[in-house]
């Protein structure tokens, strides 16, 4: 390709550039020009614009449409990056099109996340930008802020101890409200008559924690009432604890969202807990150097959507 020199750069616009794009993805001049709010005639004019600076048809005339040549192929990732960096030079004039987006994702995430959200994610994107690929890490509270202050992730999805350390480094967004619920296999003992902190302080308990014994919600109800927990095993994630609990008479503290997704692929049952205040939340972290990306604020969006639509729900659990 011959080098573009002072006198073609002004030749180009950001108008061809778009014009450009719409005509890789639909292959039709009319579908680019009622996308764009054009006239058709105003489409094939800047086409030929592109062709004369160009020297290459770039798009051949073929019974389905618009055929592109290997330079057109060739030059509509950089036309792409051309059109992002303007987007990004002029304040609040980003587009961001998730078709044809490609880029890394990467995502700290804590372990509920990585087993229930991380995988509704990648369904998702596999439909809607197949072209953005998703790096989930394993990271937690300080460790996710860490990852975020150097750069090596671009977000986190999980419960987070606030204030946030540096606070006005980072933008957090809540995504979702959750509770704790008591777990066990389905025809557990602990499901017959109502659940009391009393019943639950004479089961022997399942912990899921990469931290070892710590104390959480249900230990803090039961001090209340001069009751103990007895844990007999501590696992670092969810997937070994819910095999574990599937086949032993153990239970387990877990987020409700995750007991439901899970409930008839270990065969597991649920039920809340008799506590007050169970509740907490579930947010995105990310650095304020992502503020105002438009890849970030469309990937929160997805997140909302998935933590909010209806989890799989067993039709024979008992409540």
């Amino acid at each position: 390709m011959t080098d573009i020199n002072d006198i073609n750069i002004r030749l180009i616009d950001s108008t061809m550039l778009l014009v450009f794009l719409r005509t890789m993805r639909h292959k039709k001049a009319t579908a680019v020009a009622k996308e764009m709010g054009l006239t058709q005639p105003a489409v094939s004019h800047a086409l030929k614009r592109l062709r004369i600076l160009f020297k290459d048809p770039l798009f051949l005339r073929r019974a389905h449409g618009l055929e592109p040549t290997a330079l057109a192929r060739e030059l509509e990732p950089k036309v792409e990056n051309i059109i992002r960096l303007i987007s990004q030079t002029i304040e609040g004039s980003e587009q961001f099109f998730p078709n044809s987006a490609t880029t890394d994702l990467r995502i700290g995430a804590f372990d509920y996340e990585l087993t229930n959200i991380i995988p509704k994610l990648v369904a998702k994107l596999r439909l809607v930008s197949p072209n953005i690929n998703i790096h989930a890490f394993p990271l937690h509270s300080d460790g996710a802020i860490h990852a975020l202050s150097q750069g090596q992730i671009d977000l986190s999805i999980g419960y987070f101890n606030f204030p946030i350390r540096g606070r006005k480094t980072y933008i957090a967004e809540k995504l979702h409200s959750e509770h704790y619920v008591l777990a066990a296999r389905r025809d557990h003992s602990i499901f017959k008559g109502k659940l009391t902190l009393e019943k639950i302080a004479k089961e022997k308990h399942l912990l899921i924690s990469p931290y070892g014994r710590i104390k959480n919600l249900l230990d803090h109800a039961l001090d209340l009432q001069g009751l103990k927990i007895d844990i007999q095993t501590i696992v670092p994630s969810l997937f070994p604890a819910l095999s574990i609990l599937e086949n032993s008479d153990l239970v387990v503290t877990l987020p409700k969202r995750v007991a439901e997704d899970n409930g008839q692929k270990f065969d597991i049952a649920h039920r809340d807990l008799p506590i007050e205040g169970g509740e907490f939340q579930i947010h995105a972290v990310r650095h304020v150097r992502d503020a105002k990306s438009p890849l970030h604020l469309w990937l929160l969006k997805i997140f909302c959507l998935l933590y909010t639509s209806p989890s799989p729900r067993d039709r024979t659990r008992s409540r």
